[in-house]
């Protein structure tokens, strides 16, 4: 658990407080309006949905000047292993510059100065293998997360730490995600329309009463209308002559494919890429204003997974929407297997199932016959998961001040405890019974 890294908030938003640990399964329930969306916005800002301005020079950074100094020094080109003193003063300073520009932050991703923080705060734990390689010609700096996972290389301008903290940060935040939205049919269903008028000019700018979209929606319009047929998964198989590097990636797509929506998605070889849908029952191509709501709650998700614009991280708001409870136990098994896939999955879900799959799971993971009873029910081995990469929490509206505190759930061998579904099941069983009309049959 020490490579996972933490976001601890105060009066964000609606939120008093919030601690949370981001492992690889990190799960948000709870109350409707409680926060669930800003804090998954937030993490996608912090995970490469937002840019850094060029600051300047910034004395209140000497320490991780220094540092960067004495690595800009050393020999070209240089690898350099980051020292546990390094990296915290990296990550110190990197808190401070959140905190200094904050609400610039947060103008970033809502694209609104109506969303306010009091105070924020990223953490990790050293890690032995953080790595920086630099290429003085250009001044960049290139960072390794993980031993097998190169990061792209980013600009250090004018060799200016406060241009490098941001840059630094992925390395232990990630920098390459993707959000998946709530209001995603009606995206699906006009974002050619949007498209013809400028998303992000239109949606981005100044806001204007009501005709802004958020930071991580606008990402999400954007990469559909930049979907392209040549980046489908067999063709990166083809282009990259190894199969392996995405039959994972591909093993899932036909999982949805054949479980969840019974068809296949395909998109438009044109500029503005138009997606669609044929069922394996018809032998015609349906735009998605025609499909059924699954399809087109399903289909954004789907595309971007196929067509090669799906990031290292997916934030994803209620997956369960629109799916019948068989389908949303179906997707459940998707994001466990996103997990063992090597993908990170951040969601929020008022879905029963979902948690009670992720929670089966973790039972399966830790019983003593679970390899037998996995083939007893049918379960592959990307579908079970350790209660180690899972995190849920829980968001509560205090009725006394309609603040929001979020609470870390329970978990053992058995998987989480969900307080805030089992109270509902509760009363409904109690009324269940008072409400039961006793027959003759009952009677006797």
């Amino acid at each position: 658990m020490s490579n996972y890294w933490t976001l601890h908030v105060k009066d964000f938003a609606k939120i008093r407080e919030a601690k949370i640990e981001a492992a690889p399964l990190t799960l948000f329930v709870g109350d409707n309006n409680s926060g669930k969306s800003y804090l998954l916005s937030l993490l996608w800002g912090l995970t490469g949905g937002i840019t850094f301005p060029y600051l300047g020079a910034m004395p209140q950074y000497q320490k991780s000047q220094r540092v960067l100094d004495s690595w800009l020094a050393l020999d070209s080109p240089k690898e350099i292993i980051v020292g546990d003193m390094e990296y915290r003063i990296l990550i110190d300073d990197y808190n401070m510059l959140l905190n200094s520009y904050k609400e610039s932050l947060m103008d970033s991703i809502f694209n609104s100065k109506e969303v306010p923080i009091g105070w924020i705060n990223v953490d990790s734990s050293y890690k032995n293998d953080c790595q920086v390689s630099f290429r003085h010609t250009k001044q960049h700096l290139s960072c390794n997360m993980e031993r097998d996972m190169q990061m792209s290389s980013m600009s250090l301008l004018e060799n200016n730490v406060v241009s490098m903290l941001p840059a630094f940060s992925r390395m232990f935040l990630g920098r390459d995600n993707v959000f998946i939205p709530a209001p995603r049919t009606g995206f699906l269903l006009t974002f050619k329309t949007l498209a013809q008028k400028s998303i992000r000019s239109t949606f981005s700018s100044e806001p204007k009463s009501g005709d802004s979209l958020t930071g991580p929606q606008v990402s999400y319009l954007e990469r559909l209308t930049s979907l392209k047929r040549k980046n489908d998964i067999k063709g990166r198989e083809e282009e990259t002559g190894n199969p392996m590097k995405v039959s994972t990636p591909r093993k899932i797509l036909d999982f949805v494919e054949q479980h969840i929506i019974s068809g296949k998605i395909d998109i438009t070889d044109t500029p503005l890429p138009e997606i669609q849908y044929k069922a394996d029952s018809l032998n015609q191509t349906l735009p998605l204003y025609l499909s059924s709501g699954v399809v087109a709650e399903v289909a954004g998700f789907l595309s971007l997974l196929k067509f090669g614009q799906f990031g290292q991280i997916c934030i994803y708001e209620e997956p369960e929407m629109c799916l019948h409870p068989d389908l949303q136990w179906k997707m459940a098994r998707v994001l466990v297997k996103l997990v063992n896939a090597g993908f990170t999955v951040w969601a929020s879900t008022h879905s029963d199932i979902i948690i009670q799959h992720v929670n089966n799971m973790i039972k399966l993971s830790n019983h003593p016959d679970g390899e037998q009873l996995r083939k007893d029910h049918d379960y592959d081995e990307d579908d079970v998961i350790s209660r180690e990469k899972v995190r849920m929490y829980q968001f509560d509206v205090n009725p006394a001040d309609y603040k929001t505190d979020v609470k870390p759930l329970e978990d053992g061998v058995n998987g989480f405890r969900i307080p805030t579904f089992g109270k509902v099941f509760r009363k409904l069983r109690d009324e269940s019974w008072d409400f039961q009309i006793e027959t003759e049959e009952l009677k006797s």
